[in-house]
C-alpha cells in the first residue's frame, strides 16, 4: 500500500493495512491497530522498534490517530494506536460518615465487640448542631470518546438517579463538601432525602427493636414504654407516654412528663428542668427544678433543688425517703399502716449535710475539751496542794497542748459554720403543707431540724419552723 492513499477502513479490519512484511489490524470498534506479535520474532523487535518512526509515520499518512510513541504488548498483541472509549457519567451521590451509617435500611454496622445488645442495635442516631452528617459527591458527567479515525464516540446517556433532596434542618457546606445539621436532632434519611428532626417520636416502646436512646435536640416523645434495662439519655426535653420498667435509666438535661415511673427497682432519672410524673415507685429521682406529682411518690429516693406538688389526683407521698430544697405539698403524707417515711423541706444536701457533720464534729470537739480541762484543773489543784508527781509532768503538759489544738479546731468549725447559718436562713422558712391528712411514723423536716408524728393529723395543715422548732398550724 502506497504512502498517501488512505486505506479503506472495511478492508483495514478485514484484511489488514499492509507495509512492506506486516500487516495491522483494526479491531472491530475501531479503538485498536496492532500487530499479531507471532509476525514477529523475538529477533526482529529490535528491528521493528527502530522502524518506527518511519512506520508511523506511515500509518498517519493513512488516516490513523493516536499513535503511540512507544508500542505496546498485550496477549499476544502488539498495540500500536488507542483511541479513548466513551465515559460513563456518575450521578451524585453522598457517603455517610461512620456514626450515622446505621441509619442506611440493609446497611448494617453492628459491632460484635459490644456485649450489651441495647448498645449495638441502636436505631435513634442523633447529630449536633454544625455535625457532618455525610460527604457529598457531586454527579460527573458523561465523556464522549474518540477511535483511532478520530471519530467522535457519545457516551452511553446518563443513568437516570433521582437527585439527592435536602430537607431544611441541613445544608451543604461547598467548602468541604459536607452535609452538616443546621439544628440538633435526629437523622432521617428516607426516599433520597436527609433531614434532622429537632422534634422526634418513637411509635412504640424502647426495647430491641430501637436500643438505647441518646437523644440531642428540642423535645423526644416516647409513644410507649422504656424496657427493662434501656437507657434514655435526653438532651432536650423528654415526654414519656407510658411507663418504665425495672433497671431503667433515665438522664433529661431539659423537662421531662411522664405517665408513670413504676417497676421502678434499681431504675434511676435524673432531670436538669422540671419534672411532672402521674406515679412513682421505688426509682431514685433526682429533679434540679420542681417536680409535680399527679397521683403517689411512694417508696422512693427522690432529692428535688425546687419544691415538690402532689395535689392533683391522689396526690399521695408515702415511704422512702422525700428532699426538696423549696416546698413540699401534698393531699396525703404517709399511709394507714404507719410505713416510715422521711419527708424533708429547705433541704440542699451539701448545705444540710455539710451543716450536720459540722454541728457532729463541734460537739465531739467541745465535749473532749470539757474531759481535757478537767484533767488539767485537777493537775493544777493536784499541784497547789503538792501532791503532783514529777514524773506526770509529762501528761500535764500533753494536756495543755491538747487543749491548744481542740480550741483551734473549735475556731474554724465556727469560721465554717457562718456562711452556712447564713445560707440556712432561707431554708428554714420552707413549709410542709398536706390537704388532707398526715398519718403517724412520718418525720418532716425542715432544714436541719425534724419532727415524727406519732398520731393521725387531719388536714389541712402546714409544718413549718419557728424557734428552732417544728411547729403546725390549721389552714
Amino acid at each position: 500500500m502506497e504512502k498517501g492513499h488512505i486505506v479503506d477502513r472495511k478492508e483495514a479490519k478485514e484484511i489488514g493495512i499492509f507495509y512492506h512484511d506486516y500487516i495491522f489490524k483494526v479491531n472491530q470498534d475501531d479503538f485498536f491497530l496492532y500487530l499479531e506479535s507471532p509476525q514477529i520474532t523475538s529477533a526482529n523487535k529490535d528491528q521493528f522498534l527502530r522502524d518506527w518512526a518511519e512506520i508511523k509515520e506511515f500509518l498517519q499518512s493513512q488516516g490513523i490517530k493516536f499513535l503511540l510513541n512507544i508500542p505496546e504488548e498485550s496477549e499476544g498483541l502488539i498495540i500500536l494506536a488507542k483511541g479513548y472509549p466513551p465515559k460513563e457519567g456518575i450521578p451524585e451521590r453522598i457517603e455517610f460518615l461512620h456514626k450515622f451509617t446505621r441509619i442506611i435500611e440493609g446497611v448494617s454496622t453492628e459491632d460484635n465487640q459490644i456485649e450489651d445488645l441495647r448498645e449495638r442495635f441502636q436505631k435513634i442516631i442523633c447529630a449536633d448542631k454544625e455535625e457532618a452528617i455525610a460527604k457529598w459527591f457531586p454527579s460527573i458527567p458523561p465523556n464522549p470518546g474518540v477511535n483511532i479515525w478520530g471519530d467522535p464516540i457519545e457516551p452511553p446517556p446518563q443513568k437516570e438517579k433521582k437527585s439527592l433532596e435536602l430537607g431544611i434542618n441541613v445544608y451543604l457546606d461547598e467548602k468541604e463538601n459536607l452535609i452538616r445539621a443546621k439544628k440538633a436532632g435526629v437523622v432521617v434519611y428516607q426516599k433520597e432525602k436527609l433531614d434532622v428532626f429537632p422534634e422526634y417520636t418513637i411509635k412504640g416502646d424502647v426495647d430491641f427493636s430501637i436500643g438505647n436512646i441518646y437523644f440531642v435536640g428540642d423535645k423526644l416523645v416516647i409513644d410507649g414504654d422504656i424496657k427493662f434495662g434501656f437507657k434514655v439519655t435526653c438532651k432536650g426535653n423528654l415526654e414519656l407516654k407510658g411507663c418504665t420498667e425495672n433497671k431503667v435509666d433515665i438522664h433529661v438535661e431539659g423537662d421531662f412528663n411522664s405517665e408513670g415511673v413504676i417497676r421502678g427497682e434499681e431504675t434511676s432519672v435524673k432531670v436538669k428542668g422540671q419534672a411532672q410524673i402521674r406515679g412513682v415507685e421505688f426509682a431514685k429521682l433526682h429533679v434540679e427544678g420542681n417536680l409535680t406529682i399527679k397521683d403517689y411518690l411512694v417508696f422512693t429516693d427522690t432529692v428535688v433543688f425546687g419544691d415538690i406538688n402532689a395535689i392533683d389526683g391522689k396526690g399521695i407521698i408515702y415511704g422512702g425517703s422525700i428532699k426538696a430544697s423549696g416546698n413540699i405539698t401534698a393531699k396525703i403524707i404517709g399511709h394507714i399502716s404507719q410505713t416510715k417515711t422521711v419527708i424533708s423541706a429547705g433541704y440542699k444536701p451539701e448545705i444540710i449535710e455539710g451543716y450536720l457533720r459540722l454541728i457532729e464534729q463541734e460537739l465531739l470537739y467541745k465535749d473532749t475539751l470539757k474531759k481535757v480541762i478537767c484533767g488539767i484543773d485537777i493537775a493544777q489543784q493536784m499541784k497547789k496542794e503538792g501532791r503532783f508527781p514529777r514524773e506526770k509532768m509529762a501528761i500535764f503538759e500533753k494536756l495543755q497542748q491538747e487543749k491548744l489544738k481542740l480550741e483551734k479546731n473549735l475556731q474554724v468549725i465556727g469560721e465554717k459554720l457562718k456562711p452556712i447559718k447564713d445560707s440556712l436562713k432561707h431554708l428554714r422558712s420552707a413549709t410542709v403543707k398536706v390537704i388532707n391528712k398526715v398519718y403517724p411514723n412520718v418525720t418532716i423536716g425542715i432544714a436541719e431540724l425534724t419532727y415524727t408524728t406519732d398520731s393521725e393529723i387531719s388536714g389541712p395543715v402546714t409544718f413549718y419552723l419557728e424557734d428552732n422548732k417544728i411547729n403546725q398550724k390549721k389552714a
